[in-house]
């Protein structure tokens, strides 16, 4: 409960109450500063924001609340219908929010059919992704799947917003350390890593210590002296005691994660300081629980450090300094989401420039995602925005309107450029002193433009 209300619900309330303060004024018209050409300043510049008209979201299963909630909540805000695509695994609890969101909509007197749940078998997505009623298309889940959702919308020619997979790295520096000791950023680092048993698409996947090795041992110690402690259960009929709940996936998922931890140690790639397997939990044998794993001294190539877990698992790296601490970072096909943490605010700044990822948090992990920014990746993470301003705009036809300032003056045609052309010399005179007049660096030069427009205008 304490995940769901934080991973959950608290997102989705900062995001109605974000877009109800702000999202009047986002979709304003908005002034641009109009042509740079002087001889064009009679002219208003805006870009009015519309409505697409029906948008669609194909979600994953990870937060099944709120990746339902936050398309609706942007995409009726900027005017348009919705048809959200659920994943097969969550269909009973989508159904339940689906019903309070339209129990919402009729209080407002709104036609609650402005929004629409759509759940299927994944051989029959295509009909969503597909579909040429759709003007917007966003996904959100895994790499292979995208590859079909995009093929498809492209036979339609819709946009398409695609936010994947992350493996985001947490660097630590040095300075931070010695500052802060490992108390505070163990905490970070296990609600990071373990919030939602791990579901969690920016979630710590990677840890990177950079500098002194003796605050490298003192951090994993703190963080196995936690992870031990751990209670795996339901909170239904458990309560508090219970630290970490099942994941959604087992099967498959788990022999994978246990393939790649077990590597690590036949291979001599890592240190595995506790846990690594599934765990039968006695009062649920069905359950899906898998234990939360420390790893140590991990390969930066390793399968484990490549690949998004998507799991209970908190692998951390050393790394001589600050520069190859990057470079681990930046060792990923993956660009989602990442932190540092710094006391030297310009150096988080320089360190933020040249990491490869959508999104990063300075001294903080995630909080990027509350603050209503952009949100989506770069590199095998995606593609394009959802969220914020630009997440707003995005699902709206983003209109180029130019007026005159004043019902006086408007443009007009030139007699020597006017069909027909009666000497194509003066017109070439006339055009070429126009360019001269609006953009030449001479002042000589802007003058005797506008001298020769005047003589040749006729």
């Amino acid at each position: 409960m304490i995940d769901a209300s934080m991973g959950e619900i608290m997102v989705t309330l900062e995001k109605i109450n974000w877009i109800l303060k702000h999202g009047d004024s986002i979709l304003e018209p908005s002034k641009r500063p109009g042509p740079a050409n002087m001889l064009m300043k009679y002219k208003n510049a805006q870009v009015w924001y519309e409505p697409l008209g029906v948008v669609g979201a194909v979600v994953s299963w990870n937060y099944p609340f709120h990746n339902l909630m936050g398309p609706i909540i942007a995409g009726v805000f900027s005017g348009n219908g919705v048809v959200i695509k659920c994943s097969e695994r969550v269909r009973w609890s989508s159904e339940f929010f689906m019903s309070v969101v339209k129990g919402a909509l009729k209080i407002c007197e709104i036609d609650e059919d402005l929004v629409q749940l759509v759940c299927c078998w994944g051989k029959d997505a295509d009909a969503v992704s597909g579909n040429p009623r759709l003007d917007h298309l966003t996904f959100i889940g895994s790499r292979p799947v995208a590859k079909k959702v995009v093929k498809k919308a492209s036979d339609i020619l819709i946009p398409v917003v695609v936010e994947l997979g992350g493996k985001d790295a947490v660097i630590v520096c040095d300075d931070y350390m010695k500052q802060k000791g490992v108390d505070s950023i163990a905490s970070t680092l296990l609600r990071g890593t373990f919030q939602s048993s791990g579901q969690n698409c920016i979630g710590i996947e990677r840890v990177i210590v950079c500098g002194d090795r003796n605050n490298y041992e003192l951090l994993l110690t703190k963080l196995k002296e936690k992870i031990d402690m751990f209670h795996l259960g339901s909170d239904i009929d458990q309560g508090e005691e219970i630290d970490m709940g099942a994941m959604i996936m087992g099967g498959a998922k788990f022999d994978e994660l246990e393939g790649w931890v077990s590597n690590i140690e036949e291979q001599g790639k890592g240190r595995v300081l506790c846990g690594g397997k599934r765990y039968v939990h006695p009062n649920y044998p069905q359950g899906h629980y898998f234990q939360p794993t420390l790893i140590a001294d991990l390969d930066p190539n390793s399968a484990i450090a490549q690949n998004e877990v998507f799991g209970p698992i908190l692998s951390v790296f050393h790394a001589a300094d600050d520069e190859q601490g990057l470079e681990i970072a930046n060792n990923s096909e993956f660009g989602l989401g990442g932190a540092i943490f710094t006391t030297n605010r310009k150096k988080g700044f320089e360190m933020t420039r040249r990491f490869r990822t959508g999104n990063v948090a300075i001294n903080d992990f995630a909080t990027f995602y509350v603050c209503q920014l952009p949100f989506g990746g770069i590199k095998g993470s995606g593609y394009g925005k959802f969220g914020g301003e630009e997440g707003l705009r995005g699902l709206c036809n983003e209109k180029s309107v130019c007026f005159d300032k004043s019902q006086f003056i408007s443009t007009s045609i030139p007699g020597v450029i006017d069909y027909p052309i009666k000497s194509g010399k003066k017109a070439w005179t006339f055009v070429s002193s126009m360019n001269k007049a609006a953009y030449d660096y001479s002042l000589f030069e802007r003058v005797k433009g506008i001298y020769n427009l005047a003589k040749n205008a006729n």
